[in-house]
């Protein structure tokens, strides 16, 4: 795999992100139809950080 001048023509096709209509961000993907960071035009909302807050101990753990 070559990473130099002929990888730069591949950049000059077409926009595969545009701006989102609900976050404002440019992660709308136009050919998959849905947004990279929020998740618009799929059925529910993009949440991060979930599994962050899962992992935390909840209340007063004896062991």
């Amino acid at each position: 795999m070559t990473k130099g001048t002929p990888s730069f023509g591949k950049m000059n096709r077409g926009k595969t992100h545009i701006r989102c209509p609900r976050c404002g961000r440019h992660s709308y993907n136009v050919v998959k139809g849905y947004c990279a960071a929020c998740g618009y035009g799929r059925s529910r909302r993009i949440k991060r950080g979930l599994a962050r807050l899962l992992s935390r101990p909840v209340g007063n753990v004896r062991r």
